[in-house]
């Protein structure tokens, strides 16, 4: 996704839609199945020649043993990173659901949050 992004910039919004539809469903998989990604971006996800988007590059996925466990690792991309992981107090799979609007955001606007 990271090459239609930069050949395209922003995406309208039917295309935005399009794409995360099939991203939170992904994500949806990877949670119900009790992994975190922690490093969900543009490249990191990638598409199919079907315009199917796939998520990759597991190197910081953590799986969560339990109920209410927390992970306290320092990772991610600046751009993505949820402030749950930054205050070192722990987090679980909300760091994932930020980085997802932060996904959003940069294909509605063409650039990632500040």
């Amino acid at each position: 996704m990271m090459e239609l992004h930069k050949r395209r910039k922003a995406l309208t919004e039917p295309e935005t839609r399009y794409y995360m539809k099939q991203i939170l469903n992904g994500v949806q998989y990877l949670h119900h199945n009790r992994i975190i990604h922690r490093d969900l971006k543009l490249g990191n996800l990638f598409l199919n020649d079907d315009l199917v988007v796939k998520i990759g590059d597991f190197g910081l996925a953590a799986k969560i043993e339990y109920d209410g466990e927390r992970k306290k690792t320092l990772c991610g991309t600046p751009n993505y990173i949820a402030p749950e992981i930054l205050n070192k107090k722990g987090h679980s799979f909300e760091v994932d659901i930020w980085s997802i609007g932060c996904i959003m955001y940069t294909l509605l606007i063409g650039r990632p949050p500040i």
